[in-house]
């Protein structure tokens, strides 16, 4: 980098002081650090500041001729330039500054105050503060415009899209874990949805996806988070839910779907189905969202590969999703009190399909036995929670 480069990439420090011998030595403290710019008065300061668009900050006596320190300080709060108006200025007081003037320098929008003679340290520091705000300020103001610019909603469907999926997933996770609660991803594709948008044409591929909005909308809670993340895929987040009650909320969608009409370009009603996968982490793990995420977008890869509405969820198959328990007819499980009498009885099958959420269930008395028992169940509580994962 050449000497002219690196110049230019400092932060340039404007300073004001009718004293030679005080610009002098403020700049020798400064320059290692930053590019020092240097006025005799306000006058010349403020001409300066209109000149020179890339000045970060104004380091300025409040006792000079022409135009003092106070009146470039107003004519700086008072500009008409965003970036003027926000110009951090130090202002340098000498020891015919009473606190009267201090007082009223602060008042009309100093940023700091830095007494002669100079302290290369005290000067560094306030000066390295404040060139970081402003660098703070600015990336807060672009980030802002990005944000602005690329909402987190899906203008079609008014959905979340892919970016509130994953923001919402990253929290859902994160508040499962500190609060050791249950949480879902669901992923949704439609099948054959690009066949069916060639063969039918935007308006009807239109149709589809409002149709699969309104169903999902139908059946999400209020806490729910629904969005769309592609042309014809669709994410939920869903607290408070397991396998069962996550395969269940799949299964009401796609039946809500069913009974919706959406007619082909020839007017013949288009049957639309849903494939689907879930993933419920298991949260004495702790594991990561991307983790999750690379495991639900595999799982529905798996699904789609089975064909039209299929589910791949924790137990490691692809299955139907029509033979998903809807809400009426699904059987809750049973305590852990009735699962143990229904062992003692020897009504091993009927426990089957609910040992997940049973063992799920006495996992935090098996932690709490293991931290109290010196760890005693270490590799027995490592081998289950590999397993309750595959």
């Amino acid at each position: 980098m050449s000497t002219e480069q690196a110049a230019a990439s400092k932060p340039l420090v404007l300073i004001v002081d009718d004293s030679r011998v005080i610009r002098i030595a403020a700049r020798k403290i400064l320059k290692d650090e930053f590019e020092p710019l240097e006025a005799g008065d306000g006058e010349e300061a403020w001409d300066m500041l209109n000149k020179h668009e890339d000045i970060a900050l104004v380091l300025s006596d409040l006792s000079m001729p022409y135009l003092d320190g106070m009146g470039l300080l107003q004519r700086l709060r008072n500009a008409e330039p965003e970036r003027l108006r926000s110009m951090p200025m130090i202002i340098v007081t000498g020891a015919e500054d009473d606190d009267v003037a201090k007082t009223r320098a602060f008042a009309a929008g100093a940023s700091d105050f830095i007494s002669k003679p100079f302290d290369s340290v005290q000067l560094l520091a306030h000066t390295r503060s404040h060139i970081r705000l402003v660098k703070t300020t600015q990336e807060l103001k672009e980030t802002t415009t990005v944000l602005n610019e690329n909402p987190a909603t899906d203008p079609f469907t008014g959905l979340g899209n892919q970016r509130a999926f994953l923001e919402r997933g990253q929290q859902g996770l994160a508040h499962a874990i500190r609060h050791r609660g249950q949480m879902a991803l669901v992923l949704f594709q439609i099948d054959n949805f690009d066949k069916l948008f060639v063969q039918h044409g935007k308006p009807v591929g239109g149709a589809i996806l409002k149709a699969v909005t309104a169903a999902i909308q139908s059946q999400i809670r209020r806490e729910d988070a629904a969005s769309r993340i592609s042309m014809a895929r669709f994410g939920l987040v869903t607290c408070c839910a397991d396998t069962d009650g996550a395969r269940g909320l799949a299964a009401r969608i796609c039946a809500r779907l069913a009974s919706t009409a959406v007619t082909g370009k020839d007017g013949a009603p288009l049957p639309i189905t849903l494939s689907a996968s879930i993933v419920t982490p298991d949260i004495d793990r702790e594991p990561r969202f991307e983790q999750l995420l690379g495991l639900l977008v595999k799982r529905l890869e798996q699904a789609l590969a089975q064909g039209q509405c299929i589910v791949s969820d924790e137990t490691g198959e692809a299955a139907p999703l029509a033979t998903a328990p809807a809400p009426q007819t699904a059987t809750p499980p049973p305590s852990i009190e009735a699962a143990l009498a229904q062992l003692a009885r020897g009504d091993n099958a009927s426990l089957r399909p609910y040992l997940r959420t049973l063992v799920r269930a006495v996992l935090p008395l098996l932690n709490h036995w293991n931290q109290t028992e010196q760890r005693g169940l270490e590799n027995a509580l490592e081998r289950i929670r590999s397993q309750l994962s595959d």
